[in-house]
């Protein structure tokens, strides 16, 4: 059974995400190209260790990697072709890839495609600026920007870490994330057992259809999580607002508490509090999972 669901798996990424159906992230031809040939036996392991730029990983085919590279923007084009030319090394040991960086050569604004097998792990750092792209491989994978928006789609096999010094983290359909900004929005779609940290600033956080428990912490951002609970919740936020909803009928309990804030509950089947709340605990249909709810300074409200 397994093997035929690992068969359908690895035929829809296909389809999904064959060249051609996925148009080239960085809107024109590429300016370089190398395909290295892998032993389909054994998983690929992808490192890449970039100055700057952008990554778009994705599934493709089996046995073979594609490097592409283009230049961001025209006007940066000659920079560009200084940079695929003199300064990225491309190493590869057996089903071991290695992309980096040469020392000593001008930063340019690229971009890199990189089409890989299903089976892939993935240890990305770009230094500086850069966004970064994953799309369709096992896993794990481990994306890290100084600055840069990063999105991970329908990693199913491995744990995904991924943490951006400022810009937005969008992770949908993983087994498993960690995520960290220090400033800037995450939005957690149907993934497993999931953590998330916006360090400072207005960042907002959304988790919907969570499959594991929660552990989210924001600033002064909005932490909405709408989900039926498959483990426990952590939620904090200093000053930013916490909204919690969930299903009709469902069976809980939550402990929400707000120092210089207002707690709010505007669900049936609950009691109604009086008075101006800053701490409520109550078990909801003869309880369950664990929701715990704290803000310094926030409202917290209950649907």
């Amino acid at each position: 059974m397994m093997r035929v669901t690992r068969c359908i798996t690895v035929a829809t990424l296909a389809a999904l995400f064959a060249p051609g159906v996925l148009t080239a992230a960085f809107g024109q031809g590429p300016m370089f190209q190398r395909v290295l040939t892998l032993d389909i036996k054994d998983p690929l392991l992808l490192d890449i260790t970039l100055s700057k730029g952008d990554v778009n990983i994705r599934y493709s085919r089996e046995g073979q990697v594609t490097i592409s590279g283009f230049a961001k923007n025209s006007a940066d084009k000659s920079a560009a072709e200084q940079f695929f030319k003199n300064g990225l090394v491309i190493t590869q040991d057996k089903t071991h890839v290695t992309i980096r960086s040469a020392p000593n050569v001008p930063d340019s604004a690229v971009g890199i495609e990189i089409d890989v097998p299903y089976r892939t792990q993935v240890n990305s750092v770009v230094a500086g600026a850069g966004s970064q792209k994953l799309i369709g491989v096992t896993g794990p994978a481990r994306l890290k920007s100084g600055e840069g928006d990063i999105d991970v789609t329908f990693v199913r096999l491995g744990p995904v870490e991924v943490q951006t010094g400022k810009g937005k983290i969008s992770c949908t359909r993983t087994i498993q994330v960690s995520a960290e900004t220090g400033e800037g929005n995450i939005s957690l779609l149907e993934n497993g057992p999931s953590k998330a940290v916006v360090k400072k600033g207005p960042g907002r956080i959304e988790v919907g259809g969570a499959r594991g428990p929660v552990e989210a912490i924001t600033d002064k951002g909005v932490l909405h999580i709408k989900a039926i609970p498959q483990g426990d919740w952590q939620l904090n936020s200093i000053s930013g607002n916490i909204r919690i909803e969930l299903p009709p009928k469902f069976n809980f309990e939550i402990a929400a508490n707000s120092l210089s804030g207002s707690i709010s509950i505007e669900r049936e089947g609950m009691q109604q509090p009086e008075g101006n709340l800053h701490e409520f605990r109550q078990v909801v249909n003869g309880g369950g999972k664990h929701i715990q709810a704290h803000s310094v300074s926030g409202n917290i409200t209950i649907e």
